[in-house]
């Protein structure tokens, strides 16, 4: 009944299951989003578009708002994983999708992803933080619009062998600070 309160995305994401994440996601958001005042109410009650709960129901726009943060940055376990979530059809060719300065146990964050897929490449520009803690590696997913795999990945230029094609992951080293720009090729 209070679509954003209760963390019902949370373990989707856990378990990287991506496509129930985001359905979660925006079928929460969805039922509880008012575009012409741009607020979430409390209750979707009696039934969508005529809600009967508060407006302006900041704990759940700040749920909803956490949500989306952790389609582009989410810490877990040590670990740090950058563009777990991001809808595919975000990466459709001549789209991006970014998020800037985010902070995080490891520092600020900006993540910037481009596609040129029908070209078969999508870039990701990254700029990590310095903070005295370091992940023990960073997880960059990039997901084709198509789900097509993987096939190599360049690093600031040089090509790298760190991939999990099937879970659409380049893998970094937790030392990795600054700017970092990865081109996947598909």
């Amino acid at each position: 009944m209070q679509a954003n309160l209760l963390g019902g995305p949370l373990p989707y994401l856990y378990r990287d299951e991506i496509r129930h994440y985001l359905r979660a996601y925006f079928n929460a958001f969805a039922s509880a989003y008012y575009p012409d005042i741009g607020m979430c109410n409390e209750h979707s009650l009696p039934e969508l578009g005529y809600p009967a709960g508060d407006h302006f129901k900041s704990s759940d726009e700040a749920q909803s708002t956490y949500w989306l943060r952790l389609m582009f940055v989410h810490e877990r376990q040590g670990d740090l994983y950058l563009g777990q979530a991001l809808p595919r059809y975000w990466l459709a060719h001549g789209q991006s999708a970014s998020i800037e300065r985010a902070a995080s146990h490891y520092g600020l964050i900006s993540l910037r992803m481009t596609s040129r897929a029908a070209g078969g490449e999508i870039k990701a520009n990254a700029v990590l933080g310095e903070f005295p803690v370091r992940p023990e590696n960073v997880y960059l997913r990039i997901r084709h619009p198509e789900g097509k795999p993987m096939q190599s990945a360049t690093v600031n230029g040089k090509p790298h062998a760190q991939l999990d094609p099937i879970k659409e992951w380049v893998i970094l080293p937790g030392s990795t600070t600054g700017p970092v720009e990865v081109v996947a090729r598909y």
